[in-house]
This record gives structure tokens, sequence and C-alpha cells, in this order.
């Protein structure tokens, strides 16, 4: 075979001592070039899996974390700016409400968006995504219908809330935005070979983006 009249079986690459070693530590029958060649390639591709994996795990995490804990140069984040919204929209439906009356259909929709994100636990992009979509579209027609009927000074309350509100919906939407440029380049790489078989092997599977769920 034209295996057997190879001189020598060369690996090159950071496993090549390690794998010098164990070749001189085969039991005699398996040190024969054939059966070393297998053993040695069976090797080699499972440092690569390992290493690759590694890797896509690394690149996983570090993506992923854009969404949940990444501070821009101002130290504005995705989840931080979520809260600051949700306060402003908890104290803009207050103030609507006491001018509108709690019973008003436009309060307790917005009252209703804001209930639905405050209960969901699943932090999924895509979740937070309808959720914030849902909430955003409450808030503006309760502003709407309050800053018409508010006296001045409520009305100058509104007014700051939305500002607060809207100015973290901002922050949000760019900051979403760069991390779904992201996590779609990560999730084309991982639809590729190896990278797709790597993606299985250790349990990193597609990342979510800010989008609707079926987008």
């Amino acid at each position: 075979m034209q295996l057997e009249q190879q001189e020598s079986f060369v690996i090159h690459g950071p496993q090549l001592e390690i794998l010098g070693e164990v070749e001189t530590k085969l039991p005699p029958p398996a040190k024969k070039r054939p059966v070393a060649a297998l053993v040695l390639a069976a090797l080699a591709l499972v440092s690569v899996l390992g290493i690759g994996g590694a890797r896509l795990r690394g690149e996983y995490r570090r993506t992923a974390a854009l969404y949940s804990a990444a501070q821009d140069e101002y130290g504005h984040s995705i989840q931080g700016d979520f809260a600051a919204q949700l306060d402003a929209a908890a104290s803009l439906i207050r103030v609507a409400g006491n001018v509108l009356g709690q019973d008003n259909a436009d309060v307790q929709t917005a009252q209703a968006a804001l209930d639905a994100w405050n209960a969901d636990t699943t932090a999924r992009p895509d979740v937070q995504y309808g959720l914030n979509t849902t909430l955003s579209g409450a808030v503006e027609l309760l502003y709407a219908s309050a800053a018409d009927a508010a006296d001045p000074q409520a009305r100058g309350q509104l007014d700051d809330l939305h500002d607060s509100f809207t100015s973290a919906q901002a922050v949000i939407q760019r900051a979403a935005a760069a991390y779904n440029e992201e996590a779609a380049a990560y999730n084309a790489v991982t639809e590729s070979f190896p990278a797709n078989v790597l993606a299985g092997l250790w349990g990193v599977g597609e990342l979510t983006t800010f989008a609707p769920a079926n987008g």
C-alpha cells in the first residue's frame, strides 16, 4: 500500500509533540505504520474537534453576552435600558391613570402589556422583541390620549416620562441592531461544515435575534 511505502507520517501543529509521545507508547502491533497512522489521525481529529468546539462555544458565549450583559462606552446595555424603559412606562401609566381613570381602556391595555413584560422569565431576544413591541405601541396610544386630557402639570409629567421611555427605546434599538449583526454572522458560520457538527457536539445552537420570532 502507498501508506506503507512512506518513510514517515508527519503531523504539524501544537499537538505534534503530544502525538509523537503517544506513538512511542503504542504497543508493538500498533506501531506498524498503517495502524499508527490511523491512531494518530483519530487523535488529531479529536484534538481539532476539541479546540474548534471550545472556540465555537467561546464565540457563542461572547455574542450572547452582547445581548444579556454587555455595556457600551457610555455604560448603556440592552437589559439595563429595558429596565429604565419599564420604569418610565410604569410611571407614565400611573400618571395617565390619574388623568383618564384606572378603568380607561388605554390604561388597562398598557398595564397588561407591562405586566406581561414583567412576567417574562425567558430573556430570549425574540420573545422580548414581541413584548417590547406590544408595550411600546400601548404606551404611545396611552400617552397621546392622556396628554390631550391632562392639565399643564400632569402634561409636563407625561412629557418627561415619555421622553425617558423613547430615549431608552432608542438606545435599545441601536444596541440590539449591533447584536443582531453579530448573531447573524455567528449563525452563518454554524450553518456550514464543520462548524455545524461542532455546534451540535458542544451544544451551542443558533442564536436568536431581537426580531420577530418568525423573522
